[in-house]
């Protein structure tokens, strides 16, 4: 535990300065954003004027222990619109990856115990399809489809509990990890029925659905666990391109705002945010596997 938590204070503290001073490269020359407002180049100087970059730092330490990170450029508290944002992202991360792992479970298990070949070779040109393409192109496709042609949901927005709003954007969001798993599972899987235990299995009796559903899931399960963990840290982390689309409310559009607008504040909080979110998980999906695995060494 004690070495944990040094290890976690040692990654805090790098996290920290990488964070400041991304923001700080980013927001440097701030004055040529009003360039066109006739202010003159005096006063656009003074925009561009920074503190220290040690102050910057220590003040942004300060500010993590008291829970005080300044405000954005707009005057609003960071934390608050952290907070703000981080349900939003929540709601929509989870919709996408509880889709996307279900259906690839499902699909690969399914494709594994039928012995029509088509369903397999459909899956396989359809993950690869989604593999290549842009995430972008598949949320513009999601909103001719079911907006403009079909006007089954909203085109973009958000609205706290209310489905409807993360259909689209979860769906953009979890085709890309349904392809990712959906393959991992199906190559898994399909190694592990290749294997001596499962002849053992079979010289049993055991069905092809006990042995798939009951001993392929439970060994693959631990890596299949690291990687749904870490797709789920990037999509807590936020999703630019697809935010932006659906104008989503979330940690990317804020993201894409405090980049663009050169909101130093905002933008050190939102790199430590993202970079904190991947190390917790990454964490939690190592401890979550060593336990699995520590379980099926215990069961033989």
């Amino acid at each position: 535990m004690l070495e944990e938590t040094r290890r976690f204070l040692i990654f805090v503290l790098i996290l920290s300065a990488m964070s400041v001073l991304l923001s700080e490269i980013r927001s440097v020359n701030r004055g040529f954003l009003f360039a066109d407002s006739g202010m003159s180049q005096e006063d656009r100087q003074k925009l561009s004027q920074r503190e220290d970059l040690t102050d910057r730092y220590l003040r942004f330490v300060k500010g993590m222990v008291t829970f005080d990170l300044g405000l954005t450029e707009s005057g609003e508290l960071v934390l608050a619109h952290l907070a703000s944002r981080f349900w939003p992202t929540f709601h929509l991360a989870s919709f996408a990856i509880i889709g996307s792992v279900l259906g690839s479970l499902i699909l690969a298990f399914f494709s594994l115990s039928t012995v029509n070949v088509a369903p397999q070779k459909f899956l396989n040109i359809l993950s690869q399809l989604i593999l290549s393409t842009p995430v972008f192109v598949v949320a513009i496709l999601l909103l001719v489809v079911f907006f403009l042609i079909l006007g089954w949901l909203p085109p973009g927005g958000y609205e706290s509990w209310n489905i409807s709003f993360v259909i689209l954007p979860g769906i953009a969001l979890g085709s890309r990890v349904w392809a990712r798993l959906y393959r991992f599972t199906f190559r898994l899987a399909e190694t592990e029925l290749e294997g001596e235990y499962v002849r053992v299995l079979r010289a049993r009796g055991y069905s092809e659905q006990r042995i798939l559903y009951r001993h392929i899931l439970l060994k693959i399960l631990p890596v299949l666990l690291v990687l749904i963990l870490l797709d789920f840290s990037s999509l807590l982390s936020g999703a630019i391109v697809v935010e932006e689309i659906f104008f989503f409310p979330g940690i990317g559009k804020s993201m894409y705002h405090a980049i663009r607008t050169m909101d130093s504040s905002l933008l050190a909080a939102l790199l430590f945010y993202s970079g904190l979110i991947f190390y917790l998980m990454g964490r939690i999906s190592e401890k979550v596997r060593d336990r699995l695995l520590g379980w099926e060494e215990e069961a033989k």
